[in-house]
């Protein structure tokens, strides 16, 4: 089965959008391994103000990551997706029997099927207890930011509204978490990361999922995170740096568990080599169809977070997602339809044979958390 489907519009992207991609695809294939991006560096980061945040497929992996690595993650930014473990359908020995049927249809769709959250609060309480996952008691002193549209049409509201239940349920008390949903324009937001001034109309549900709101989600979202920041540069003066995912997946197999062989990082000036002050570090997650495959640097550059960060000593990680294919995997069988990735999505539902993609254990919870400890200085 096919990853959860946006509406059927966002298949078919921009006539330009979709040139830039294959300008893109083109260089790699061309280029080869001599155009490969440098290895990641190390950058003067404090490991205990990093936080995450994503939209959709991207909400649900930056919940698993902030469930997975409580202890070293002091906030997280849900946008239109995340809560943990509703497409597990049982825990195993050794990981979990997750479906697909489960995240298109309750996760996504029909949250009237989705069991009690006492129920997912139990899923974390086991995993803590088999050493999957930190502490869950680190959750409650979390601060958390969780957004969902009033006329999104591909994650139901009541999923995202869930999600916000079991941070307390957690122990995040309600004066750490904000839940916004409302005051939005027109029929409020669609499927997608909201900004001031860039994007579809606000109740759009289509690619490139970023929609215009007259709304500073970037802004409400790190303020939650991290208290009171200066004001938004204009125009960012840091750079954007490319660097290579491959270190950080096993056998370097990025196609066949679902990551590019490259990712991005923005870096403003105050935060290079030889800082006289820490940075903070937030780990930014697209969504489906928005990694830079497909929409070239438009998610890396234009959601509005960049501008928060340049001013703030924030340095963002955009690690990044490829489309998977049956050729991708490394064997192929009668199931490996099922293990595919063909929207570019995080893996929230067991993509990839990965039976514990929701725990440390989990090959892209493991890749990113990993190039976590590279930035800010406590991995290899």
């Amino acid at each position: 089965m096919n990853g959860p489907p946006p509406p059927a519009a966002a298949a078919v992207p921009s006539l330009w959008r979709g040139a830039g991609a294959l300008l893109l695809a083109l260089s790699a294939w061309f280029g080869g391994s001599a155009s490969a991006a440098d290895p990641l560096g190390r950058f003067p980061a404090d490991p205990t103000q990093v936080s995450v945040a994503g939209i959709s497929s991207g909400a649900f992996m930056a919940n698993q990551l902030h469930i997975a690595h409580s202890a070293g993650i002091m906030g997280a930014g849900i946008v239109a997706g995340g809560l943990f473990g509703c497409a597990v359908d049982s825990v195993t020995g050794d990981g979990v029997l997750a479906l697909a049927s489960l995240a298109v249809g309750p996760c996504m769709s029909v949250p009237t099927l989705l069991k009690p959250v006492t129920s997912y609060a139990q899923i974390v309480a086991d995993f803590a207890a088999r050493g999957w996952i930190d502490s869950p008691g680190n959750v409650a002193r979390s601060r958390v930011y969780l957004f969902t549209g009033q006329a999104d049409t591909v994650v139901n509201s009541r999923t995202v509204e869930l999600g916000a239940s079991l941070y307390r349920t957690l122990g995040v008390p309600a004066s750490q978490i904000t839940f916004r949903d409302r005051d939005l324009p027109g029929a409020g937001a669609g499927h997608s990361w909201v900004t001031k001034n860039f994007g579809n109309r606000c109740d759009a549900n289509k690619s490139p999922f970023i929609n215009d709101c007259l709304y500073d989600q970037a802004g409400e979202m790190l303020q939650t995170l991290y208290g009171p920041l200066q004001p938004p540069a204009v125009q960012p003066e840091g750079r954007i740096v490319a660097f290579d995912q491959r270190e950080f997946v096993p056998g370097a197999a990025t196609a066949a568990n679902g990551l590019s062989d490259t990712g991005y990082l923005f870096v403003p000036k105050a935060c290079e080599s030889g800082a006289a002050q820490p940075c903070r570090l937030s780990v930014t997650l697209h969504g489906c169809l928005q990694s830079a495959e497909i929409l070239g640097s438009e998610f890396y550059t234009r959601i509005g977070v960049n501008e928060w960060a340049d001013t703030n000593r924030i340095i963002v990680l955009y690690p990044q997602v490829h489309a998977t294919t049956v050729a991708a995997l490394p064997a192929q069988n009668a199931s490996s339809l099922l293990n595919t990735n063909p929207q570019g999505c995080w893996n929230w539902w067991g993509y990839g044979s990965d039976t514990r993609y929701l725990t440390r254990q989990g090959v892209q919870i493991d890749a990113i958390w990993s190039m976590v400890r590279r930035v800010t200085g406590q991995g290899n």
